[in-house]
């Protein structure tokens, strides 16, 4: 990535909202107690949010409250070469969410998700889970979901550098999938800068250099995703939460 393009991203970061304030849903772990919900929606937008979405899990269990059903929802993944929702729902099990629980749903476009939300979701109360970047373009597509359900949102509080990981190959072509995520995104929305806004549409060259990074990059992929799983099955074992 371009020095100065990463400097615009550097910028783009530190002007997004901060996680704890704009998570409904709860901003402490350690204290609260979760939302009574009906369901949890989970995206392909970062794979982690499947580990967030088990902590809300395991707290529920804690205070014997109903476990909701979990939605993921995601599309095909040509870069790994699988359904999202099939290696959301791998975490998923891998983290102790039941396969009862588990709706998957393979729904690429945005306003198909939404018009699948407003039909499913009617009268619910429902826990968002989504990345940080993904937080204001989802918060502005379900506006026209207020009359429909009562909408929570826990959002990641996470940094760049946790979003330029190799889970979810954003790292890829030196960081150009995590440009045309942002790129598609904010688009409609007015708040994408103006250098961003040629990764909307990636031309043949970025695109090879993305196929050929994910390629070299097998191996950091497995391991990250491995070491991601590790690293909330600890916390789990740490709280005496069985998975």
């Amino acid at each position: 990535m371009k020095q100065d393009i990463f400097n615009d991203l550097e910028d783009f970061w530190k002007n997004l909202p901060n996680a704890g304030e704009v998570s409904t849903f709860w901003q402490d772990i350690e204290k609260e107690v979760p939302n009574c919900i009906d369901a949890v929606i989970l995206q392909d937008d970062m794979f982690d949010t499947v580990g967030m979405a088990s902590i809300m899990l395991y707290r529920m269990r804690e205070h014997n409250m109903k476990v909701p059903v979990f939605y993921l929802i995601g599309d095909y993944n040509p870069l790994l070469k699988c359904e999202n929702t099939e290696k959301m729902r791998n975490i998923a099990l891998n983290l102790g969410i039941k396969n009862i629980n588990i709706r998957s749903y393979n729904i690429p476009e945005m306003k198909d998700r939404i018009a699948f939300f407003k039909k499913e979701l009617e009268g619910k109360k429902v826990a968002f889970v989504t990345s940080l970047v993904r937080y204001l373009p989802l918060k502005f597509a379900l506006e026209s979901l207020s009359k429909n359900c009562e909408t929570y949102f826990n959002v990641a509080n996470e940094t760049l550098e946790d979003a330029l990981t190799w889970v979810n190959c954003n790292a890829a072509g030196g960081g150009l999938v995590l440009l045309h995520k942002i790129a598609t995104w904010y688009l409609a929305s007015g708040l994408l800068p103006e250098s961003f806004k040629g990764y909307v549409h990636l031309n043949l060259w970025q695109k090879m250099q993305i196929k050929f990074s994910v390629m070299l990059h097998q191996h950091r992929i497995e391991v990250e995703t491995a070491l991601m799983l590790r690293n909330y099955q600890r916390l789990f074992r740490k709280r005496n939460w069985a998975y």
